[in-house]
């Protein structure tokens, strides 16, 4: 039988404390992180047109699951995807380096502008 010491507690409280830190969000007993897809480049668009914009990396980590916020955050079109140019499965690291984003307007992105929101969800796997 083991009792549990004061400092045994702080250190399991410190721990929680700084995992809960590394999510952005929690639903019930779902967390997860929101990742802002920015314009790394200047590219002209016209109304209709979907093209692969190159953007700032973001991390996305073995075991995780990526989504797209469906809330408008451009006024020009979405992204509707984030990729890198070999694609990795789910349980390895990867890197969301260009997003595919369409164009309801005719417009001109500006490198630093949003494209949307990426949502990432940690999962566990069962295979």
């Amino acid at each position: 039988m083991r009792i549990t010491t004061r400092l045994d507690t702080v250190r399991r409280d410190l721990a929680e404390s700084k995992a809960k830190k590394q999510l952005d969000f929690r639903i019930g007993t779902i967390s997860g992180n929101l990742k802002a897809i920015i314009a790394d480049e200047v590219m002209e668009f016209e109304s209709g047109d979907i093209k692969r914009i190159k953007i700032k990396k973001i991390s996305i980590p073995a075991n995780y699951l990526s989504f797209l916020s469906g809330y408008g955050s451009n006024r020009y079109g979405h992204a509707l995807t984030v990729d890198e140019e070999i694609p990795l499965p789910i349980s390895m690291e990867r890197i969301g380096d260009h997003a595919l984003f369409a164009a309801a307007e005719s417009c001109e992105i500006q490198k630093n502008d949003l494209l949307g929101v990426l949502i990432l969800l940690p999962v566990h796997l069962t295979y």
